[in-house]
């Protein structure tokens, strides 16, 4: 008995060594992608672009280089991984997805759908789900991927930490990770948005080492607008206030700064916001979902071009009000946008409908893209100015009281 124990470890262990490489890959044999692009091309099927790092310029420090850190490896075929393996053709590595972290579609990809493309990713074991998603805006998805960028040699990391921090600190983007999109657009009573991307400048220049040695670039990229989808279809794009309004609503703004106009006379005030929070509150009227959305921010003020001080009570009280007005049309502005121009519940008014009164949601599920642009939506905002900064009254005022007469 012992001995045919014994026997069973060794097999054991003979199997667990025989096994534990059998699906190495050398990393001299890999190229590491950090970003790809989806593009149409006919009736051939999808273009993928790959950029791919180029290891020897990565680890260069000479900076005498004349090749770029990047390259685009692409591809066309029916499917998404058909192409993938079909770059191997003019490419000597591998592609690597692991570390891919942004993912750009053409506008023409998303207004027919990105569902299988996702999906199809998703379901491969060597994507992460943790990358960004972005629409091109005016190009081909592919010219993305071809700007050089100066303040990061790899330009898909300047995409991914731009997007990121513009997200926490820039009201009108967002950083949408591809499993939260398909999670939006699996589920009822919510619809995804997307922050989209252009380039501004000379494409073509932009694709040149040339591009970095300039002090104002010839080609730069630049996160601008939302698209806003039902389940996975591209309808439209939101502009800059109207994306504010929407990150506003759905609880998404860290931080952020904007102006306003004086109390009285003159002049306009800087404003950071410190923190929000905000709140969506359904309810039956007369047997038909309403809509409550509640905002509270905190701000400091940073400078202001005044004629009058902003230290009393008073004049805060003054500011607080001109500022819940502005956030109030922000958001209507929003709502309007979702509601009769784009047609889609973005904000996920139809989803805590559904957690208040499930029995109710049953009968609205089928039809809510066409019950929600009549939906009652009714906005309140509680804005509090907490601190004026370190100085009473402004230095354009004070070198006003300086001035002879």
């Amino acid at each position: 008995m012992r001995l045919r124990v014994l026997h069973i470890v060794i097999a054991g262990l003979i199997l667990l060594s025989a096994t534990g490489c059998w699906d190495r890959k050398e990393l001299n044999e890999l190229g590491i992608v950090l970003a790809m692009a989806v593009d149409k091309d006919g009736d051939k099927g999808y273009k993928v672009s790959c950029q791919v790092v180029v290891p020897s310029e990565v680890a260069s420090n000479s900076g005498k280089s004349t090749t770029t850190t990047v390259t685009l490896v692409q591809a066309t075929a029916t499917t998404i991984h058909e192409a993938l393996y079909k770059m191997t053709l003019s490419s000597p590595r591998l592609s690597y997805m692991s570390h891919v972290r942004l993912l750009v579609f053409s506008e023409e990809v998303a207004r027919e759908g990105i569902a299988d493309t996702l999906e199809a990713l998703i379901r491969d074991p060597n994507f992460r789900p943790d990358y960004y998603i972005t629409i091109a805006r005016g190009s081909p998805a592919e010219d993305i991927l071809t700007i050089l960028t100066p303040l990061e040699s790899i330009p898909a990391n300047s995409l991914f930490y731009s997007l990121k921090n513009s997200s926490d600190s820039w009201a009108p983007t967002i950083a949408a990770y591809a499993d939260d999109t398909v999670e939006k657009m699996v589920s009822s009573g919510v619809e995804p948005v997307l922050t989209g991307v252009r380039i501004l400048g000379d494409r073509v220049a932009g694709g040149s080492k040339d591009n970095l040695t300039h002090i104002k670039p010839e080609a730069r990229l630049m996160f601008t607008g939302m698209a806003v989808l039902i389940r996975d279809r591209l309808i439209g794009w939101m502009d800059e206030d109207e994306s504010k309004g929407y990150n506003y609503i759905a609880g998404n703004v860290k931080e952020t700064t904007g102006h306003m106009n004086c109390p009285e006379g003159e002049g306009v005030v800087s404003l950071v916001l410190l923190r929000s929070t905000s709140k969506i509150i359904p309810r039956l009227v007369n047997g038909k979902p309403a809509f409550d959305v509640k905002l509270q921010v905190v701000q400091t003020i940073y400078g202001d071009s005044c004629e009058t001080s902003l230290s009393s009570d008073y004049a805060i009280r003054q500011l607080q009000k001109i500022s819940e007005r502005k956030l109030i049309k922000i958001m209507e502005d929003s709502v309007n946008a979702a509601q009769h121009r784009l047609r889609s519940d973005i904000f996920g008014f139809g989803r805590e409908f559904y957690r208040k009164y499930p029995l109710h949601w049953k009968t609205l599920a089928m039809n809510w893209n066409e019950t929600f642009p009549s939906v009652k939506v009714n906005i309140e905002v509680e804005a509090q100015i907490r601190r004026i900064g370190t100085l009473d009254d402004s230095i354009i005022k004070q070198m006003k009281e300086e001035m002879p007469e």
